[in-house]
């Protein structure tokens, strides 16, 4: 679990001081291998990029990565695995779920129905409104062997997970839960709706980063009052159950010659690309190409002027173009592209022609490009941005070419694609990346492939060398270890780092001896100064009640230290 806070603590914050960019290049020949990334430093570094190239001759089906154990989401089941890995309840898994969503997404339209799915919507978007974090609760709940449901409010969507023979309303949009009057059990949505002194009491934080968990913004509170006590208007949705059942995945194959490229920070306005360049004097493309029984479209390497050409040329009897398709497809949202190649066309009759559509091949002009009447080789560079977005098809597209040569011209005239580039834009969501960290980091690549396949992995980061995080917070002022307070609102200090600057401080109480999670949202704030000190707020604790509790330092550059040890204190049966 600290790598995962970890892992996003690196995310959300920049690095604000980093050396030039560090790279590291592995080649890998075998169906699974685990190799080291040594990170050096003094802090976190700013990772950059993941690059995953096939080099070989032949497909590869399905990579998969995980660096230090993390970033496997494949399907919802590793997905799932991975989050409730050190689960033994089923309220961890329903608390281990929302705790997780909630740190890696942010509030965010998304007009692609797909991302309501938590594989499509967590690698490819990382954002979503409550529609979408309330649908990712319910379908990694089941995964997970939870019963769950979606709740529609009207003006808000929420997410409830049974357990202990209970429904219980997790909030992950909202970053919320809300603990009811015992003051140890999370409530349902209709203890909430009888009770909204129970969403006044707590806080209800939208920020992504981690660190920031604090009271309301004016009227935050008082608007989830709003959506939650209207009880005429709560309802249990299903209309999104038909997109979260399908078996999406990340499963996607990369060609010879092809590349997936993802990137930590966009370039201009785009977080991956997917680019298949194949070496056509190496590699036979025809497996590659769709091309109908009467495409009449011949591939080879042999050396002569088009690697893909006309199989039998066309005369004023047999005027049919020769026809071939190049499909794209990727897990991962598309949202743009450019096609570019050197197109051969030997004669200048009419007959001699090159068409390339967007989609597949037609029997007129090509919307994308089209040449005949001159004798020509020349180098092609097409834009695909707006013919994909248009056509609504987030995951994939196709190319269509058409071409003819004269059989009847001397000497014969033939017509093909010599070369060719197709770079397609990616989003994808950085929470979803394998990210490095400081110090040494365990890789493990596997992939499906039938055949032997080659892949070059390359990861390239800025390591960071004049900031250091704070140190632990390991000793505290009050309550001393295991003592008896005579409040319900006890004061909680503590010493500062031993190394370090404390900007800031984080702090949470829970009932767990663990202190895996808070009792209450409202019981894991960050203090907002560098006072090392902070009031639990009240209504909260019960009376001859052992509550745990652990604070973490923040630096004014932003870089956060890891949790202190877990502290504990007990309050008095009989109080003033």
């Amino acid at each position: 679990m600290q790598r995962l806070w970890t892992a996003a603590i690196a995310l959300a914050l920049p690095a604000l001081a980093a050396e030039k960019e560090k790279q590291f290049s592995i080649v890998v020949d075998r169906p699974h291998m685990e190799y080291s990334v040594p990170v050096e430093g003094t802090a976190n570094p700013e990772n950059v990029e993941i690059t995953i190239e096939n080099i070989g001759n032949t497909p590869l089906v399905n990579p998969r990565m995980t660096v230090n154990g993390l970033y496997d989401w494949f399907d919802t089941g590793a997905l799932a695995a991975e989050i409730t890995r050190e689960c033994r309840t089923d309220e961890e898994k329903a608390l281990a779920i929302w705790s997780w969503i909630r740190y890696r997404t942010h509030q965010k339209s998304v007009s692609d129905r797909a991302a309501l799915h938590p594989v499509r919507g967590l690698n490819g978007y990382g954002f979503g409104i409550c529609g979408h974090t309330a649908a990712w609760v319910k379908r990694l709940a089941t995964a997970a062997g939870l019963q769950a449901r979606v709740q529609e409010l009207w003006g808000h969507t929420v997410a409830e997970i049974y357990y202990d023979d209970a429904w219980h309303l997790l909030d992950a949009n909202a970053k919320a839960f809300y603990l009811n009057r015992d003051n140890r059990t999370i409530a349902s949505l209709a203890q909430v709706e009888r009770d909204r002194g129970l969403i006044e009491r707590s806080i209800h934080p939208r920020e992504l980063e981690p660190w920031v968990i604090g009271p309301d913004a004016p009227g935050r509170n008082e608007q989830f009052v709003g959506y939650l006590v209207s009880s005429k208007d709560n309802y249990e949705e299903h209309s999104y159950d038909d997109e979260i059942s399908k078996p999406y995945t990340m499963a996607m194959t990369l060609r010879p010659g092809e590349k997936l490229a993802r990137w930590w920070t966009p370039r201009q306005g785009k977080s991956g690309q997917l680019t298949w360049e194949p070496d056509l004097a190496k590699v036979d493309i025809r497996p590659y190409l769709s091309i109908p029984h009467w495409g009449n479209i011949v591939t080879a390497k042999d050396g002569q002027t088009a690697a893909i050409r006309v199989a039998e040329l066309q005369d004023s009897m047999y005027t049919r173009p020769s026809v071939f398709s190049i499909a794209i497809q990727s897990p991962y949202p598309i949202e743009g592209g450019r096609f570019s190649g050197k197109v051969v066309k030997e004669g200048r009759s009419n007959l001699d022609l090159v068409s390339i559509f967007f989609g597949p091949p037609g029997w007129r002009r090509g919307d994308l490009y089209e040449s005949h009447g001159q004798q020509m080789q020349e180098e092609v560079d097409l834009s695909l941005d707006s013919p994909i977005q248009r056509s609504g098809n987030r995951y994939g597209y196709t190319l269509g070419f058409a071409l003819r040569g004269n059989a009847e011209s001397t000497p014969p005239s033939q017509t093909g694609i010599r070369a060719f580039r197709s770079v397609t834009d990616l989003q994808v969501s950085p929470h979803s990346l394998p990210a490095l960290s400081l110090g040494g980091n365990t890789v493990r690549f596997w992939h499906q492939s039938q055949q032997p396949a080659k892949v070059r992995i390359t990861h390239r980061w800025r390591e960071v060398r004049d900031r250091i995080p704070p140190g632990p917070v390991t000793a505290v002022i009050g309550p001393l270890q295991g003592t008896e307070v005579s409040t319900l609102t006890p004061l909680l200090q503590w010493k500062k780092p031993d190394v370090g600057e404390a900007g800031d401080y984080q702090v949470m109480v829970s009932l767990r001896p663990d202190c895996r999670w808070p009792l209450a949202t409202t019981l894991q704030q960050n203090v907002g100064s560098s006072l090392a000190e902070w009031t639990v707020p009240a209504s909260f604790l019960n009376r001859a009640t052992t509550y745990y509790w652990k604070v973490r330092a923040r630096s004014n550059s932003g870089d956060v230290g890891p949790w202190s040890p877990v502290f504990r204190f007990r309050t008095a049966a009989m109080l003033p």
